[in-house]
């Protein structure tokens, strides 16, 4: 249904991480679909905040796709004096509400935003993707203390499950380690819209339960020689390279 649309928006992801020599491509392929549908559907209404920063490349691909931003300052990212770096910057682009690229401040952020909310009684919600190597920080966790402690139910945590801990320390278990703070966790394939806009609406529609979606993704999903990859969480194609994924995306 919406396999044309993303394949597009990965290529465009690839032309500008080969042109400027830069990006996380593996880390915004994961996540490709999880921020599609929220710019699709939930973002106007609710604050979104991009924890994993350095998978920026895919949400300004998908902010473009939607018109969002221009095309000008698409194609000029990571440039001199660009609003889009390699890391957000709210500053630049307000839109994303907080800058983020050092792991685990996302979500802490993500919970104050949730807290003043809260006392101040507005019906939008914040919506925190965090990457699933962000767990293994203690901001993290104490935002779940927090979470739980204020009984914030206006916060969606979304974790992009890619199993980049399986390179460092794994996270066995991890929806009975997030049981003692949260219970209702939610897992889904990452990568399929339908079933992702249907768990996004219904936890966003639960105003009596912090949620949190396990989103079991693939890091590089889509292209083979960079599905789970290591060489290419920070890496750009050659340009023969390019024209190698290009025919595979089917472009």
């Amino acid at each position: 249904m919406f396999g044309k649309q993303i394949s597009n928006i990965r290529f465009s992801i690839l032309e500008s991480c080969y042109k400027i020599k830069e990006g996380h491509i593996g880390s915004a392929f994961s996540v490709l679909e999880i921020v599609f549908i929220i710019f699709k559907k939930y973002f106007k209404k609710n604050f979104f905040i991009l924890s994993k920063g350095h998978a920026a490349i895919a949400v300004y691909a998908v902010m473009n796709y939607f018109k969002i931003i221009k095309n000008k300052d698409y194609q000029s990212f990571c440039s001199f004096n660009s609003k889009l770096g390699g890391h957000p910057d709210s500053t630049k682009l307000p839109h994303l509400n907080f800058s983020t690229g050092s792991l685990g401040h996302g979500l802490p952020t993500s919970t104050g935003l949730a807290y003043a909310l809260k006392k101040d009684k507005k019906k939008s919600q914040v919506i925190c993707l965090i990457g699933d190597q962000e767990l293994m920080e203690g901001t993290t966790w104490e935002s779940l203390h927090i979470i739980d402690n204020y009984k914030l139910k206006n916060i969606l945590l979304i974790i992009d499950r890619n199993n980049s801990d399986f390179r460092s320390i794994k996270f066995l278990d991890l929806k009975k380690k997030l049981s003692v703070f949260c219970n209702k966790i939610s897992e889904v394939d990452g990568h399929n819209i339908p079933k992702l806009d249907k768990l996004i609406g219904k936890c966003l529609k639960d105003k009596k339960n912090f949620n949190i979606i396990i989103a079991n993704t693939i890091k590089g999903k889509g292209l083979r020689a960079i599905e789970n990859n290591p060489a290419w969480h920070h890496k750009a194609p050659s340009k023969k390279e390019l024209q190698m994924f290009k025919k595979e995306l089917k472009i």
